[in-house]
């Protein structure tokens, strides 16, 4: 599914037993009431897109330049399929910009890219995430998300502050 919408509508049926959601730090309305629902009727969770396609890696300079075949490349606006799937809906540059202000959430784990895995794995309700890899090592990257320190609640609430006042209003399309 693409919206909160669309997961409450089927949450509405009872044969519903898991959704698969967009859900990371940039696309966090989910939150608000798709996933409690989800949890208070005990449907699985399934996440997909965690990093953003990337983003929340913090690998990526705003001169990055992808593959032709990578729909990084080719859907940042919404060219061939819902803009949401790429880039949790925000530009490339500007996706750049705000993972470049959440490289804090690195610091005592891993990896950023371990550190936003966890923040999800974090989130009682969440059954389930669907992290891409290309090779051996982001396997392991995401599999360290396992052993990666719990986010305090402090933490958690300033994550959640980042997301309502920088991220938010830059998500574009359904969601």
């Amino acid at each position: 599914m693409e919206t909160v919408e669309e997961g409450l509508i089927c949450l509405e049926n009872p044969n519903v037993k898991s959704l698969q959601i967009i859900f990371n730090m940039f696309r966090q309305k989910p939150l608000e009431n798709l996933i409690p629902e989800a949890y208070q009727k005990g449907v699985g969770l399934l996440v997909r897109l965690p990093l953003a396609s990337g983003l929340l890696t913090g690998k990526f300079s705003t001169d990055h330049e992808f593959e032709a075949d990578d729909h990084r490349r080719f859907n940042e606006n919404g060219e061939a399929f819902n803009v949401g799937e790429t880039f949790a809906g925000l530009g490339f540059r500007k996706g750049v910009e705000l993972a470049d202000e959440l490289k804090w959430i690195a610091e005592g784990r891993k990896s950023m890219a371990s550190a936003a895995l966890r923040w999800i794995l974090d989130q009682k309700e969440i059954t389930c995430i669907i992290p891409g890899f290309k090779n051996v090592k982001q396997v392991e990257d995401n599999l360290a998300a396992l052993n990666t320190k719990s986010f305090s609640a402090e933490e958690q609430k300033e994550i959640q502050r980042f997301y309502q006042e920088k991220v938010r209003e830059f998500v574009r399309g359904p969601y």
